[in-house]
């Protein structure tokens, strides 16, 4: 078979703008697709596979025109959804037997609109049902939805077939790995428990540090390790750290690294010294809000343990730079949180981060809540689509969303300033203590480096403005007198903080732009409903569902009130995420509660003494009567924690 998979991508699209704007880069845009080529990797070696990134090689339709495939993959990302649905439409215009299939994280938004023109969809993972779905179709026999039950063994996960791509990956800034899937945490405005679960999964050592191999070889000079949480099982991360210290200083240039983490790491002094020797120039935390109260809004307690700015500054003082991403909007936000991030900002010395309004993710336990209470909006106009990280869905409690658009505007023209950012540059170059153990660059190395701080010092001499080349130097002096050992890292650091800095102005740009349309178009603001009737379909299989997580919880919680209460709590949980669409109670939708289960057990307390439920036990009479009503009550009327 013929397979064409593609990853959208419009030339509108700010961040490949960006990246092309810096012309020292060379790239087209930040990260080569990993979904594409993973699917490519699950893929028998019997079909033939094309995979086409519309950012580096142009829009696909010419292709599509040219040559009929028997399937067209396409991966689903939120800002790309109405590219998506034009793609699946052209498709089937051009070619009515082709099969267009879809999956990828921006599905649950695609799902919901029922397009006529996608013929297969893939919900989670893909390592068992995309080999499934291809051997079913070859005997003319296929489901129009495949699930991912279980959560597959990621030691028989192959690499990526960047080999695909092999001519396009200097076009990009990175190239995508991933070690685990999984996080432990369980963030409120998250569904990442949902889709990998909360006990990570990884990789073994051996795969990893092939795959890193095999990056090197095709020339990858930036490896971003795309887990959920890097360090949400430290121990594999350390073991993992120790083998690729040596492996990356092997290299006649080292690998650069940047991944996701925690802020928790900050109290981990190993593996802070094991990231710096591994050569990871930034790590992506969560930090989401200076405010204590937000953070519980959130349900982000793992950020209180430690004064947040302290632990940045930890971080950092291993000349790590922490890529801070806030959130503004949670409901113990008011209009002082824009001056008290920017002060938490020169605090900490932050250098480099990202800000967005608070949105709920379609199908989060946020989203429903809010909801509920009448503070989700139709994101249907197209002034809203697929510009929800500047353009929110959720009606702030203590800020109208004219003051939240305008007051993020004058946040991002006001942080990213040249002077306030020099300033916050030299402050962290003068706090790192550590000098990473990473061996000194030979010849080759040099000539590169050389070729690199000259591409650099060429734009910002000729290209950029007076406040940014005076910034520039300034931060380049700064870290030249620390050891000359910084400069790569600088250039890096600046880099980031360009790219972060020329979307502030497109960011502020737009959030102005809705605000006048807002203030100027009141009723095309219009608000879901905030009941979510429970539906016949799942009342007449409540049973099976309330069955599945009493005899789960029963196992943990023996007294009536406080199973109750656990019960209800999952029952809510999962009506939230699956009641609307609801249609049966299969094995996908047992382990969704199941997973529920797990997390409501993490916090309701249990007895000491442990007493399973005896075989043959049955539910009490009418405790499902007693759970329907008392869901009813609580997704028609309010949060039943309340």
């Amino acid at each position: 078979m013929k397979i064409l998979l593609i990853s959208p991508g419009t030339a509108d699209d700010v961040d490949s703008r960006i990246t092309q704007e810096i012309a020292y880069l060379y790239a087209k845009n930040l990260f080569a697709p990993h979904a594409i080529t993973a699917v490519a990797a699950l893929t028998p070696p019997e079909h033939e596979v094309t995979v086409h990134d519309e950012y580096t090689r142009g829009p696909v339709e010419e292709i599509i025109r040219q040559t009929c495939f028997d399937i067209v993959g396409i991966t689903i990302t939120s800002n790309q959804l109405k590219r998506s649905l034009s793609l699946a439409r052209f498709v089937k215009t051009i070619h009515p037997s082709s099969l267009v299939v879809v999956g990828g994280i921006g599905i649950e938004n695609l799902v919901s609109k029922k397009p006529d023109d996608i013929d297969v969809v893939f919900h989670g993972e893909a390592e068992e049902t995309w080999p499934r779905f291809l051997q079913e179709y070859a005997q003319g026999s296929f489901l129009p939805v495949y699930k991912c039950i279980s959560k597959p063994d990621m030691t028989r996960t192959p690499p990526p077939r960047w080999e695909l791509m092999k001519e396009d990956l200097a076009s990009y800034t990175a190239a995508l790995l991933q070690t685990t899937r999984g996080c432990p945490f369980d963030c409120s405005f998250c569904d990442v428990i949902y889709t990998y679960g909360r006990k990570p999964r990884s990789k073994t050592i051996p795969q990893v540090l092939e795959e890193v191999k095999r990056l090197h070889q095709l020339n990858i000079k930036m490896i971003f390790i795309a887990d959920d949480n890097f360090a949400g099982d430290k121990k594999y991360t350390k073991a993992l750290l120790r083998e690729l210290i040596p492996l990356n200083n092997s290299f006649t240039i080292p690998i650069d690294f940047t991944t996701q983490i925690d802020i928790t790491i900050a109290a981990d002094e190993e593996l802070l010294q094991l990231l710096a020797d591994c050569n990871f120039q930034s790590v992506m935390i969560g930090i989401e809000s200076v405010n204590e109260a937000s953070l519980k809004d959130y349900n982000k307690h793992q950020n209180l343990r430690m004064p947040v700015s302290e632990a940045v500054k930890k971080i950092q003082s291993y000349g790590i730079v922490v890529l801070a991403h806030m959130i503004i909007g949670a409901d113990s936000d008011d209009k002082n949180v824009f001056r008290n991030t920017a002060q938490f900002l020169e605090e900490a010395n932050i250098v480099h981060h990202l800000c967005h309004p608070l949105a709920a993710p379609y199908g989060t336990r946020m989203w429903y809540d809010l909801k509920r209470k009448g503070r989700i909006i139709s994101t249907d106009a197209d002034e809203i689509k697929d510009k929800l990280d500047i353009v929110t869905n959720i009606i702030p409690l203590q800020m109208t969303r004219v003051e939240l658009f305008e007051g993020l505007a004058d946040y991002w023209e006001e942080i990213y300033r040249p002077e306030l950012f020099r300033k916050r540059a030299i402050a962290f170059i003068k706090g790192i203590t550590y000098k990473p153990n990473i061996k000194a660059p030979g010849l080759s190395a040099l000539k590169v480096q050389r070729k690199m701080l000259s591409r650099a010092f060429t734009y910002f001499l000729f290209e950029m403005g007076k406040e940014h080349r005076k910034a520039f130097f300034s931060v380049l002096g700064a870290a030249a007198r620390k050891g000359m050992y910084l400069l790569p890292k600088i250039i890096y650091l600046y880099t980031c903080y360009l790219i972060d800095y020329k979307r502030s102005i497109h960011d502020a740009g737009v959030a102005r732009e809705h605000a006048r349309w807002e203030r100027e178009n009141p009723e095309m603001i219009k608000v879901d409903t905030s009941v979510v009737p429970v539906s016949e379909k799942f009342r007449e299989q409540a049973n099976e569902i309330v069955r599945e997580a009493y005899f789960r919880l029963r196992e943990r919680i023996f007294d009536r009130s406080g199973l109750f209460t656990a019960v209800l709590e999952v029952m809510v949980d999962y009506h939230d995420r699956s009641g609307e669409r609801f249609e049966v109670f299969d094995e996908f939708q047992q382990e969704v509660v199941r997973t529920i289960c797990d997390r409501v057990i993490d916090h309701v307390p249990v007895n000491d003494v442990e007493k399973p439920a005896e075989a043959g036990e049955d539910l009490p009479v009418g405790f499902t009567r007693e759970m329907l009503d008392a869901l009813d009550h609580a997704v028609r009327y309010r949060n039943f924690n309340d």
